[in-house]
C-alpha cells in the first residue's frame, strides 16, 4: 500500500536492460535490411514546428526512393526530445538545440539555423510594399506564441539588435492554425519558421514581408552518442542533411518568390 521504488542497483540494471533489448531490435532490423534493402523502420520525434513542414518533407524524400520504409512519428515539446532519444523510445529526434546542451550520452548534430520571418495576409497594408522597415510593424496587432517561449524570446532579441522593442502581442497561442487563421482573415502579423513557410502547405494563404532578421534558431538531430543506428535510421539522417542544406541561405525574397510561383 505504501508503494515500491527501484533500488539504485535496479536503476542501473533497468537502464542497461533497455539498451540490450534495443540492440536486439536493431539487430533484427539490420538482418531484415540485408534481406530486403527497400524495407526499413524508423522511429522519429520532432517539435511541432518541425512536424509542420520539414519532417514530412524529409519522410517523403526517403519514401520516393524506398517505398517499403515505415515511419513512426511522435510530436514532442523541444525539452522532451533528448530524453525520448535517451530512453530509446525514438531513434532520432529533430528539433532546436537546447541552451544547456543535450546532456548525458546524447549528441546533437546541427543542420541549419531556422530563420524567423514576419508574415501577414496578402491584403495587409504592408503586404504590397516592396520594402518594409522593422519599426513599421509596431503599428499593427501581433499574434504570437507564448511570451516565455523560444520563438518570442528570439524575436525580441532580434528587435533589440536593431535598437527596437517588440510590442506586446494582442493574441498569444501555441496553435499555428489559430495564428494562421488570424493572419489570413484579419490584420494581424505573426512570425514563423522558414522551414514551415518553405515546406508546409498551410502557409499558402500567408504573405512573407520583405524583412530579413539577423539570425535563426539552431535546428538539428538528436541521437544516442556512440550508438550504431539501424541502416534505415542512417538513411533518414542523410536525407535530412540533404534537404536542409539549402535552408541555411534562405531569405525573405526566396519565400516571396515561392509564393508568387504558387499563385
Amino acid at each position: 500500500n505504501r508503494g515500491v521504488s527501484v533500488t539504485p542497483q535496479g536503476e542501473i540494471l533497468l537502464r542497461r536492460a533497455t539498451g540490450v533489448f534495443e540492440e536486439l531490435r536493431q539487430a533484427v532490423d539490420e538482418m531484415q535490411s540485408l534481406a530486403d534493402a527497400a524495407r526499413g523502420e524508423v522511429r522519429l520525434g520532432g517539435t511541432p514546428a518541425v512536424c509542420a513542414g520539414l519532417l514530412p518533407h524529409a519522410i517523403g524524400t526517403v519514401r520516393s526512393n524506398r517505398p517499403g520504409f515505415r515511419f513512426h512519428v511522435a510530436e514532442l515539446e523541444s525539452g522532451k526530445l533528448a530524453s525520448e532519444v535517451a530512453s530509446r523510445s525514438i531513434d532520432v529526434g529533430v528539433g532546436r538545440e537546447q541552451a544547456g546542451g543535450s546532456g548525458g550520452d546524447i549528441s546533437f548534430e546541427r543542420l541549419f539555423d531556422d530563420r524567423l520571418f514576419i508574415v501577414s495576409s496578402p491584403r495587409h497594408p504592408l503586404a504590397s510594399k516592396k520594402s518594409v522597415r522593422l519599426e513599421e510593424t509596431a503599428r499593427y496587432s501581433w499574434a504570437m506564441p507564448r511570451a516565455d517561449g523560444s520563438v518570442t524570446a528570439h524575436l525580441e532579441a532580434q528587435f533589440r539588435l536593431l535598437g527596437l522593442r517588440l510590442q506586446d502581442p494582442t493574441v498569444t497561442t501555441m496553435s499555428m492554425l489559430v495564428r494562421s487563421e488570424l493572419v489570413a482573415t484579419h490584420s494581424f502579423l505573426t512570425v514563423m519558421y522558414g522551414s514551415i513557410l518553405r515546406f508546409c502547405k498551410l502557409s499558402g494563404s500567408l504573405h512573407v514581408l520583405p524583412i530579413d532578421l539577423p539570425s535563426g534558431i539552431p535546428i538539428g538531430m538528436f541521437r544516442v552518442m556512440g550508438r550504431t543506428l539501424t541502416p534505415s535510421a542512417e538513411i533518414f539522417m542523410q536525407a535530412m542533411r540533404e534537404v536542409t542544406r539549402p535552408m541555411q541561405s534562405l531569405r525573405a525574397r526566396h519565400l516571396r518568390g515561392q509564393s508568387s510561383a504558387n499563385d
